[in-house]
């Protein structure tokens, strides 16, 4: 834990730092492969890319980095754009007083990584737009999400003042602070337990799963609700482990598929998960729609379904590839990363909102009034609302042909365009491979097959460089080399994603290519018994972890050790390495077994099956 003269020292500072809460740079943002560092060239903000240069100009002239970092889906990133970095003023005064960063977080996971566990520890939360101060040495100040214009420009005018006073104090400050935040985080402790006591850190963690579990509307927790796809994942596997789990488990995880897929996180018109509701009841989405979300989450009902074919997951997880298909894939192969949540007017959910008077035109009476009766319209209403999904009493043949036909009839309504985020991600387009290869279960005629095919051949040809024959190289942005970190998330999805398609094809290049990513990632990514998320975020301290927590992926740590489980003939000295590290247990995942959910998981099957075998 951190010193607590040293935080409230540090809190202090920050008080006197914040209230309550120019010119484009052409060669830098302009007409960059990232739709959402492009759309900010234009800004009167004389913005920079994240790099060694940055650091070292902030040296030598004396300034604070500000540090902005979105995403091109996101809402809050869009309103900030608008509000504070198109304002002449704004601009005019970060140009002078500070070098201004803007990141896009899915290039840069690792550096988002690192200042979002800064924010939440100074802040407690964090999210996007993320605006941190760092130092010229790389250590973060102090941070916040959205403001106002008004009070953004506060912050700016106090914290440039603080700065020119005591920027000696300020450094030596943020940078003990942040040393002590990193090694209190990452300097987690190995612990030993019996073999007898191994089983309870899986109850230990759906006990404190269920203490968050809200189990009157599915999900986690009591306000907004996110898929939390890698702790649903978890309990899954536990499930199709434990047929005896206790029954509330059970229903709280057969309740959660179905609110998601029956209440507004998903779009009932034409399928896809949003990224999460802003309330407790599923009722009213942050309409951005991720690939990840979606390729995940199509896995999940994908795999519910072979617990529980009845209860028609598998059809939402087709429901889901299709939506991925028609929407997300590009023309010239792999899929594009994600759905604006505001539409090219700077409307927010424009393309899934609908008014009674717009259904009246575009139906007829009859399935107009069938219509009111499912969604219960209110009379007289002239509000936008989304739409429910097309269900309701009544199961005759002439019942589901007009929901049929009312469906097609509002698909082919021209709706608001919400712009996609063009980018292709290795580790994305990875799991869209993962859930094509779980669909070839369901799709008895084929018809995703080549799709499969297809996405693994993009993977090999855009997303990994041989270099030697022995050697290969992971490129985490399809076409941009130089454009984006290299992650060990990345290493970790691809071999997991291909090691699925080789066990369903016996593609032998494919179990060799895993064989090589695996060896690769352990050479990159794993030094002094640590894991280490990249090589190029440029903040310090970062030691690594002994284990990764799940994040809104699984935790790359555990999916490599699980891939290396999977291989029919793995390396024995990777082998061995691995179930080493799937065995041993940290101080942070018996304290919060939640966020280790797939690493306790794979732990418990090392010691039930792995132990004393020589080929699992």
């Amino acid at each position: 834990m951190i010193p607590i003269i040293k935080k409230v020292l540090y809190l202090f500072l920050l008080a006197n730092l914040s209230v309550n809460f120019a010119f484009a740079n052409d060669a830098a943002l302009k007409n960059h492969a990232s739709p959402y560092l492009s759309m900010h060239a234009d800004d009167p903000v004389n913005w920079q890319l994240w790099g060694k240069d940055v650091l070292a100009r902030a040296k030598a002239e004396n300034k604070l980095v500000y540090v902005s970092i979105g995403y091109f889906s996101c809402h809050w990133c869009h309103v900030m754009q608008r509000e504070s970095y198109k304002d002449s003023a704004v601009g005019e005064f970060l140009n002078k007083n500070f070098i201004a960063v803007k990141v896009d977080r899915e290039l840069r996971p690792e550096l988002d990584r690192r200042l979002i566990r800064f924010v939440e520890e100074v802040r407690g939360q964090a999210g996007w737009p993320l605006n941190v101060f760092v130092t010229g040495d790389g250590y973060p100040v102090t941070g916040f999400t959205y403001l106002p214009r008004d009070n953004f420009y506060k912050v700016l005018e106090q914290l440039n003042k603080q700065w020119q006073e005591r920027h000696a104090e300020i450094s030596v400050i943020a940078k003990q602070y942040f040393e002590q935040v990193e090694f209190s985080e990452t300097r987690s402790t190995l612990v030993t337990l019996a073999d007898q006591h191994h089983s309870k850190i899986t109850d230990d963690f759906v006990g404190q799963a269920m203490t968050i579990a809200d189990e009157l509307q599915g999900g986690f927790g009591k306000s907004m609700k996110f898929p939390s796809y890698p702790q649903l994942n978890a309990l899954l596997k536990i499930i199709r482990a434990n047929p005896q789990i206790d029954p509330d488990v059970i229903d709280f995880m057969r309740l959660t598929l179905d609110s998601m897929a029956s209440y507004h996180l998903m779009d009932h018109i034409n399928n896809g998960f949003f990224r999460y509701s802003t309330d407790p009841d599923w009722q009213t989405p942050h309409f951005e729609k991720m690939l990840y979300d979606n390729a995940q989450l199509a896995t999940l009902y994908l795999d519910a379904a072979t617990i529980w074919p009845e209860k028609g997951y598998d059809e939402i997880g087709l429901k889901t590839i299709d939506f991925m298909i028609k929407f997300l894939a590009d023309e010239s192969g792999g899929f594009n990363a994600s759905l604006s949540a505001v539409d090219e007017n700077n409307m927010e959910g424009a393309g899934y909102l609908w008014t009674q008077k717009e259904l009246a035109h575009i139906l007829s009476e009859s399935e107009f009034i069938h219509l009111k009766n499912i969604w219960a319209f209110a009379d007289g209403d002239s509000g936008q609302f989304q739409a429910n999904p097309l269900s309701g009493l009544g199961s005759s043949n002439e019942y589901l042909k007009i929901n049929q036909t009312i469906l097609n009839k509002l698909r082919k309504i021209k709706k608001p365009v919400m712009p996609v985020d063009n980018k292709r991600l290795a580790s994305w387009n990875a799991l869209v491979l993962t859930a094509l290869v779980k669909a070839q279960s369901f799709t008895p005629d084929n018809r995703l097959q080549k799709q499969m095919s297809d996405q693994f051949d993009y993977i090999r040809n855009h997303f990994i460089q041989r270099e030697t024959v022995d050697e290969l190289k992971v490129n985490r942005f399809a076409g941009q080399v130089q454009a984006a970190e290299i992650t060990l998330e990345d290493y970790a999805q691809l071999a997991h994603a291909i090691q699925w398609y080789a066990l369903q094809t016996g593609n032998k290049k494919a179990h060799q290519l895993v064989a090589d990513l695996v060896s690769q990632a352990f050479s990159r990514f794993y030094r002094d018994d640590r894991w280490i998320g990249d090589t190029e975020s440029l903040i310090p301290g970062d030691i690594g972890d002994l284990i990764i927590q799940d994040a809104v992926l699984q935790s790359p740590s555990s999916l490599l050790l699980e891939t290396v489980f999977m291989m029919t003939n793995p390396n024995p000295l990777i082998l061995k390495q691995a179930r080493q590290l799937a065995s041993r247990l940290t101080k942070d995942v018996l304290d919060t077994p939640y966020y280790y959910g797939s690493s306790i998981v794979l732990n418990q099957l090392y010691n039930s099956n792995y132990a004393n075998k020589t080929n699992p």
